[in-house]
């Protein structure tokens, strides 16, 4: 039988009187792992390339080829660098996200976030000066924001200064779901 995602209020409710007996083993396997036992997956290039900037300001997803990490747990990579929630229950979930980047100019003040759906998450915005383009930035954001199934998270990039190129030369892209 499969598992059975449920919240937390949920299993508090089925656990807080046996005294009919109804609690099967199943039910406790949902509440151990598929309830309380935190989804995860990360994603990294495994090999950068320059992100085309064709207007300043104005987001595009990190280009490179990226992978999932193994043991991805209500998680997958569908399509190239995005990193998809395939779990049944809605979850609220903790973004992590590592980056090195280097512009093709000087002088460059660029931006990395990470989007849901396409959609930037506003607190996950950082900024980076790249006085050369052979300097090498780093940096890290974090999120919190909630998920459905099918929803996916990317990273993104932008160039405030002009429409020159960035490259993000490395990039590890992580999320953790919380029971809720």
């Amino acid at each position: 039988m499969a598992d059975t995602m449920r919240s937390l209020s949920e299993l508090a409710t089925l656990l807080a009187d046996n005294s009919t007996g109804n609690i099967s083993p199943q039910d406790l396997r949902d509440a151990l792992l598929a309830t309380v036992q935190p989804g995860h997956g990360e994603i990294s290039i495994t090999s950068s390339a320059e992100t085309s900037i064709a207007a300043v300001d104005t987001w595009y997803p990190a280009s490179g080829t990226y992978a999932l990490s193994a043991n991805a747990m209500n998680w997958d990579m569908n399509t190239n660098g995005q990193l998809r929630y395939t779990g049944a229950a809605d979850r609220v979930v903790h973004i992590a996200a590592s980056f090195s980047m280097t512009a093709a100019g000087n002088n460059k003040n660029l931006s990395l976030a990470v989007a849901k759906n396409g959609t930037v998450l506003t607190p996950s915005i950082v900024n980076r000066q790249i006085s050369t383009g052979a300097d090498e930035g780093t940096g890290a954001v974090h999120a919190f924001t909630s998920v459905s199934t099918n929803d996916y998270l990317t990273v993104v990039v932008r160039n405030n200064t002009d429409s020159v190129n960035a490259t993000l030369t490395t990039v590890n892209l992580f999320a953790m779901d919380m029971a809720s």
